[in-house]
């Protein structure tokens, strides 16, 4: 009798210290098995493409079935492809939005049709912040910060004056990164730089041949007065290294500040065509949101907002880019 008590007693200790295990497991398995749409810009930039597949790869990781649908920063197209979602029912929604502007009434449609949503990437005006439940992505302020002030350093550096200026080129005009990535460049060079002046801005559209064709033009606008350039993304900068020297300019001698920390940027700061970065990994990009949507189906209590770290890359630290990309 007390061999069966004892038992009894052992078997109700071990289903009581099993039952929170169990209703861990249970908290935690409600992405398991949900149907996401992600809706995103671009399957051409190297950037998107990466985010994307990163993406992917821990939606699988984490049991959540992915349906993919891409616009080439096609704003009417993506509020077109968000009609769709809707209509489709999804367990929730991810959202690159093509147009930070553009996309706030497609935000609110998402919203009132009461699907959960995680926006990735590019963080429209905040003042919208309720119509979804995270953003993931990098801080694109904190972004153009980081490279103004390795613009200023490099200035030091390569021993330049006050008086000498630089050109930016930037992405495809009203996306969140441009926009953002362009104002705090510019605030640090005027609250910092002790008169650095952007002489002027050109689009390059996240490509390097449009990249090119605006700093060709732009080096043959302004000669000699650049003394460095700010590309919105190492692609970009790329071209400019292409038009630098097409003009005659020997790009070691320019400062030129980068972002995303992108293959093309690794190449080129290690061979010394290029001064800077900025670290944002397109992988940590992607699995960001895919853990963030998972966490929203689960019901977790999760930050609004989950930044990428921005870290300034020059050649001293440059292999703090390599897990970005694989190496």
């Amino acid at each position: 009798m007390k061999k069966l008590m004892s038992k009894l007693f052992a078997a109700t200790v071990l289903a009581t210290m099993a039952a929170p295990l169990l209703g861990a497991v249970d908290a935690n398995a409600a992405a398991k098995g949900s149907k996401i749409i992600l809706l995103t810009v671009s399957q051409e930039c190297s950037y998107c493409s990466l985010h994307q597949t990163a993406f992917k790869e821990e939606a699988k990781k984490l049991g959540i079935e992915v349906e993919v649908k891409i616009n080439n920063f096609d704003a009417a197209e993506q509020a077109s492809q968000v009609d769709q979602a809707i209509g489709q029912k999804p367990d929730a929604i991810v959202l690159w939005p093509a147009d930070a502007s553009a996309i706030v009434p497609s935000l609110r449609k998402i919203k009132n049709a009461g699907i959960p949503l995680v926006v990735t990437n590019s963080l429209p005006d905040q003042k919208y912040s309720e119509y979804w439940n995270v953003f993931t992505g990098p801080n694109d302020i904190g972004n153009g910060e980081s490279a103004g002030k390795a613009m200023i350093q490099g200035f030091k550096d390569k021993g330049y004056g006050s008086s000498d200026e630089v050109f930016v080129v930037f992405g495809v005009p009203g996306t969140p990164p441009q926009i953002q990535r362009l104002d705090g460049f510019t605030k640090v060079l005027e609250g910092d730089a002790t008169g650095i002046k952007i002489a002027s801005a050109q689009p390059g559209n996240w490509d390097q041949t449009k990249a090119t064709e605006a700093a060709a033009a732009l080096f043959t606008q302004y000669g000699d007065k650049i003394k460095g350039v700010y590309a919105q993304a190492d692609n970009m900068l790329a071209g400019v290294i292409v038009a630098a020297q097409r003009a005659g300019m020997d790009p070691a001698k320019l400062v030129l500040v980068g972002s995303n920390c992108s293959i093309e940027g690794i190449t080129a700061i290690e061979n010394g065509t290029q001064y800077a970065s900025v670290l944002q990994s397109p992988v940590d990009d992607g699995v960001y949101a895919a853990q963030a949507v998972a966490d929203v189906l689960d019901g977790k209590t999760v930050e609004s907002t989950r930044f990428l770290p921005h870290e300034i890359i020059t050649k001293d630290n440059v292999k703090d880019c390599y897990p970005a990309n694989g190496k």
